[in-house]
């Protein structure tokens, strides 16, 4: 007799294990979930933003660029200007042409490209043809940015910060001015490392009045950022320093100076015949304006509205002396302390001096006083984080303003801040007549400077004020203007309203068929910590679903719970979108899956492991070849065990008891074909009475056992 344990007697069909992972959409589970992984994000800058360029800031536009950009030198008109200041460009468009045209997945892999300022400019004005924009397309075109003085590279990624997923950039389009203003400060920063080349200011192009031999160095510290991201992602203008050297039109009124040595009598003695030259006044001015600065505080994508938390930059103006090597050095943080006191001009004070004797006035000495008018002063305004609030449609430009801080208020500053200061060099004693006495020329001097000093700085700030005003409001505060700052002020822009998905995941238990009782333990890993489950399920039991982190590995597996044997199934995994569109399939009860990037819409992923009960349609045949047997003889027989499917067979017992008068002669041996094995190669010993083996069998697999036997010569042992 054989007996094969585990096969039905009908069809001799074997059950076994399989693990089938799917991944499918739940549709009223996806939807809700996918609604929690969704994050509300915008597109925010800190900049110009300039609606329209008007007569007095063309001439502004063309010496900020001239002086960001070394070696060039623009002259665009005001049409010109505005032609950019009117343009746009879409985001998307032109991350894909500055990836030679083919559409882009990732925008840091663009972002993090080095380019030059010409690839730019062509990936401009390549977008704004396409989009109908001709007018700004050619006037991108005559920028002399791929000059040799322009040719250094720069990143996008350092002013361009995108946490979005690409598809949700499609209706972000930015200033072609702003991005373009952008690009050179980049420029500036990135590859002008040492202190920038001076420009020439034409005064009467900007109507300075009373100033003339205007010098401007502008040198960038930091470079402006947008951010398209989530609440928190933060955002910031341009830190800039600005350089002004000048000579006033207007010198001191030395008449005034002369009238308050005439006639006064120091130390015994009486000053007359007094003259006073002057040089021409002197000025430098300093602005030091740190980033302005905010963040997402938050989105309402529902009510497409966007708040910020922001701040004006600060802003330090400086009237005297700074070390270009400190100045212009971007790791140093300017203070007060690097500010000297500068000569504004030189003065040359002849006096007679004359004593009284009987009664008359006798001329002693002439004597000729050099001195240096030393000018310093500091002002410093430092704005508070403010809120603001932007509801579209988008772009929206809000300025923001800090309270009493002004130009104004803060000219009005410097000004009370100047300390004037009146340094005498060696004077120069000429002697007349022959009357020789003693004279003390050392406190004659000092008392002839403090007289000076109270004049001096009345005419000085008499002088100086309207200059600074002029300056400050004219120059700075104009180029500041055009980089989104003023004094206490920042221009702050939401370039639009989007969201950001990251995708949900699911593990689903499917049992074939559905009235298996098995019970199984899911659970979904990531970096060693179990953030999905669910213990003892059955068919179509599931984990929650759980938000995965964007590009994560997730490692999704099952375990038999208490009375299931995973042996008695066979696996398969899938996994689909919320499509229903399968995006990964295999074999097995456990596998890793990588979550995707993040997008702009939702993205539901369920995965499937369906075990289905094994069964297999084994076989046997026993057979010696003969017919009849002979007492006291020998045989050979064998036995065949064939799997014909559809599952493989694991562990099935093949047993055969040797009729009465039959005894091993020998140990019977097993093999098997390819992929399937016998549990041991022989087994039994002679007078053995059973053949009892084990064997694993494929689908299509078989074992053959052969036995070797002996027969009873006694007739009563059958």
């Amino acid at each position: 007799m054989v007996n094969v344990k585990g096969v039905k007697a009908s069809s001799l069909r074997w059950q076994a294990l399989v693990m089938l992972v799917v991944l499918a959409v739940l549709s009223c589970l996806g939807r809700a979930q996918a609604q929690s992984a969704c994050t509300a994000g915008a597109c925010v800058s800190a900049g110009p933003r300039l609606v329209s360029v008007d007569s007095t800031q063309s001439p502004i536009l063309n010496l900020l660029f001239s002086a960001l950009l070394p070696g060039t030198s623009l002259t665009l008109s005001v049409a010109d200007w505005n032609s950019l200041a009117g343009a746009n460009v879409n985001l998307n468009a032109l991350l894909t042409q500055l990836n030679g045209g083919v559409t882009v997945s990732d925008p840091s892999q663009v972002l993090n490209t080095n380019i030059t300022l010409g690839q730019l400019r062509a990936a401009m004005v390549q977008v704004l043809q396409a989009d109908g924009q001709t007018a700004a397309a050619n006037v991108l075109n005559v920028l002399p940015l791929g000059v040799a003085g322009t040719s250094g590279s720069i990143r996008l990624a350092d002013i361009l910060q995108v946490a979005l997923p690409t598809g949700s950039l499609a209706t972000v389009r930015l200033n072609v001015l702003d991005l373009l203003t952008g690009g050179v400060q980049l420029y500036n920063f990135r590859n002008v490392l040492t202190t920038p080349t001076p420009i020439t200011v034409n005064t009467a192009a900007l109507g300075l009045n009373g100033v003339a031999n205007v010098r401007l160095w502008a040198q960038v510290i930091e470079p402006p950022s947008y951010n398209c991201g989530t609440v928190g992602a933060a955002f910031h203008s341009a830190a800039i320093r600005i350089k002004l050297d000048l000579d006033l039109v207007q010198g001191l009124n030395t008449g005034t100076l002369t009238a308050a040595l005439n006639g006064l009598n120091l130390l015994g003695v009486s000053l007359s015949n007094t003259s006073i030259s002057a040089d021409v006044l002197h000025l430098q001015v300093y602005a030091d304006v740190a980033r302005a600065e905010g963040s997402i505080s938050a989105v309402n994508l529902v009510g497409n509205a966007v708040t910020l938390q922001a701040r004006p930059g600060l802003v330090n103006l400086y009237v005297g002396q700074i070390s270009d090597a400190t100045f212009f050095n971007r790791s140093t943080v300017l203070t007060e302390t690097a500010l000297t006191t500068a000569t504004l001009t030189s003065l040359s004070v002849k006096v007679r001096v004359g004593v009284t004797l009987l009664g008359a006035t006798v001329p002693v000495a002439d004597i000729t006083i050099p001195i240096a008018v030393g000018i310093r002063g500091f002002a410093t305004a430092t704005p508070g984080l403010q809120s603001a609030s932007f509801t579209g449609p988008y772009p929206q430009t809000r300025t923001l303003t800090a309270g009493t801080v002004s130009a104004a208020t803060l000219v009005s500053t410097l000004v009370n801040s100047l300390n004037i200061q009146l340094i005498s060099g060696n004077p120069q004693v000429t002697l007349l007549g022959s009357l020789s006495l003693p004279l003390p020329v050392a406190d004659l001097v000092n008392g002839i400077v403090n007289t000076l000093l109270t004049p001096v700085r009345t005419l000085v700030n008499a002088v100086v004020t309207p200059v600074l005003t002029a300056v400050l409001g004219g120059v700075v505060d104009n180029l500041l203007a055009l980089l989104g700052i003023r004094v206490g002020q920042a221009v702050f822009t939401v370039e639009g309203v989007t969201q950001a998905c990251a995708a949900t995941l699911q593990l689903v238990k499917d049992l074939q068929p559905t009235s298996d009782t098995g019970r199984f333990n899911l659970s979904i890993t990531y970096n060693g910590s179990t953030v999905g489950s669910a213990s003892n399920v059955g068919n179509n039991g599931a984990t929650a679903a759980i938000i995965t982190v964007p590009g994560g590995s997730y490692a999704l597996a099952e375990a038999a719970a208490a009375g299931t044997t995973l042996t008695r199934y066979a696996s398969t995994w899938q996994c689909t979108d919320q499509n229903n569109t399968v995006v990964s399939s295999g074999s097995g009860g456990s596998f890793t899956l990588q979550a995707p990037a993040m997008t702009a819409t939702a993205t539901t992923l369920v995965c499937r492991i369906t075990n289905r009960t094994r069964q297999a349609d084994l076989s046997i045949t026993k057979s010696d070849g003969s017919g009849t047997y002979t007492p006291g003889g020998t045989a050979t027989y064998t036995l065949q065990v064939v799997n014909n499917g559809p599952d493989a067979v694991t562990n099935a017992t093949v047993t055969d008891t040797l009729p009465n008068g039959t005894t091993l002669r020998g140990a019977w041996t097993c093999s098997a074909t390819s992929g399937s094995t016998c549990a041991a190669a022989s087994g039994g010993a002679a007078g053995g009475n059973a053949v009892n083996v084990g064997v694993n069998l494929v689908n299509g697999g078989q074992a053959t056992i052969s036995v070797p036997v002996s027969f009873s010569n006694n007739p009563g042992a059958y």
